[in-house]
């Protein structure tokens, strides 16, 4: 039987305003006219998903449109995808939910559960040119509290123009609080779009990064 694995979109809330996101008008920073801001009902998710009679390698929740974290359901949905797959993972900005939740779901799934933080820079001011509506001291004590769990930890850094500089302080940081992996990627569109001259500077940057 082959493996298949599923990224379910759960809500098209987010309280994040990055200039390019899918959800985000570029000018206004207000989400876009065409989306309509929902959560998907977990009884919905519930009752699709049962049954399920492949082997599925595993289960995301991310989507393009909103913060999973959002969901009022999340612990509910992610309860139900461990009756699926030993593999979940969650893709959010951070400074959703509390510290406590983030422990309590860590140490409940331990290395089953990866959490993805995507936090583009190691202050509040360089996180927010990108994530603005992030509280990063919310999202640092997040994934900080997350680390101390029993869960996986992987920080997403999306380099820009404005913080390429930080990245051997992230690899440094990472270490300190025990990250699990941290995946450094550079940002291909225009809004803070990283000098092509300094693309080589970079990648052996992120290469030395990986050694730390």
């Amino acid at each position: 039987m082959f493996k298949i694995s599923f990224d379910f979109a759960l809500t098209s809330y987010c309280q994040s305003r990055c200039r390019t996101c899918p959800r985000t008008n570029n000018a206004t920073g207000e989400p876009e006219d065409w989306l309509t801001i929902r959560h998907v009902p977990f009884a919905k998710f519930k009752k699709n998903t049962l049954g399920f009679n492949r082997e599925i390698e595993y289960i995301k929740f991310c989507g393009q449109t909103g913060d999973p974290m959002m969901h009022p359901d999340i612990t509910k949905f992610i309860d139900h995808a461990f009756t699926m797959t030993n593999n979940v993972s969650v893709n959010t900005n951070g400074a959703l939910r509390s510290s406590n939740w983030y422990t309590k779901i860590g140490n409940k799934y331990g290395k089953d559960l990866r959490i993805v933080f995507g936090i583009d820079g190691i202050d509040h001011d360089t996180n927010w040119k990108y994530r603005e509506g992030v509280n990063f001291d919310k999202a640092w004590e997040n994934m900080v509290a997350y680390c101390n769990s029993l869960g996986y930890v992987q920080w997403d850094f999306l380099i820009f123009e404005w913080n390429y500089h930080q990245i051997p302080l992230v690899a440094q940081l990472a270490k300190q609080i025990n990250v699990d992996e941290v995946d450094y990627k550079i940002n291909t569109e225009e809004h803070g779009l990283l000098d092509a001259n300094k693309l080589p500077m970079v990648k052996e940057m992120i290469c030395q990064a990986n050694t730390i």
